[in-house]
């Protein structure tokens, strides 16, 4: 499969299950990502994007926990 860049603001439901924001997007195919249940935020590297729609990365750089934003 090819490179995906997912659109900063969206959603996206990963192959494990669970739903990712995207929050920022960099180049070689990197995007931050913060998982909605509970804020890890993390650097995927590699995002790809099944026919489904859920996406999938080939591995992770840089994962923290991040304070929820306010009205969340």
């Amino acid at each position: 499969m090819d490179l995906f860049f997912p659109d900063v603001g969206q959603v996206y439901h990963n192959r494990n299950g669970c739903d990712y924001e995207c929050t920022a997007v960099y180049s070689g195919g990197r995007a931050a990502m913060r998982r909605i249940k509970d804020g890890w935020t993390l650097v995927a590297v590699g995002v790809r994007q099944y026919r489904d729609g859920a996406i999938e990365w080939d591995y992770s750089l840089g994962g923290c926990w991040t304070k929820p934003s306010k009205g969340k």
